[in-house]
């Protein structure tokens, strides 16, 4: 798959996954059903930490990502701990839009470098990218699977 083709999958999957948040309201962001571990809302805001993070830790790239956003949405963290200001779901969806033109502009041309690490034996940037679109579609799907619920 070449950066281009890359690029535009990273657009597809995350137009899906904001597509899933239409009509989700604040309060049916935060329903946790028996069952599930967390919410609507931890789930969006760990898939756009989860793709930064990767890509700075493991392909040592300068994605940011604010420090506030890790302690709330990074792995192991849930909602039960959460104290003090909770971004809103516009806020969340916003950073979600924004991301992957924000990825484009810091990785084009990048994509065959070394990672800094690698993650998954994954040895490239790329590659740690690519991996990123399977973790979202993972996490988009708890995301439709929690909506239905709160539809019952």
């Amino acid at each position: 798959m070449n950066e281009e083709q890359l690029f535009k999958q990273i657009i597809l999957v995350r137009q899906a996954t904001l597509k899933q948040l239409e009509g989700v309201t604040e309060a049916q962001a935060d329903e946790q059903p028996e069952g599930f571990k967390n919410t609507i809302r931890w789930n969006i805001g760990h898939i756009y930490v989860v793709q930064n993070s990767l890509l700075a830790k493991f392909g040592g790239k300068p994605v940011a990502t604010p420090s506030r956003y890790i302690e709330l949405f990074a792995p192991g963290t849930k909602p039960a701990d959460w104290e003090g200001d909770i971004p809103s779901l516009d806020e969340l969806k916003q950073e979600l839009e924004e991301q992957p033109v924000k990825l484009k502009e810091v990785l084009s041309g990048q994509l065959d470098d070394e990672a800094a690490q690698p993650f998954l034996s994954l040895p490239t940037v790329g590659e740690i990218l690519n991996f990123t679109i399977y973790h979202e579609g993972v996490h988009t799907g708890t995301v439709k699977a929690l909506k239905d619920k709160a539809a019952k």
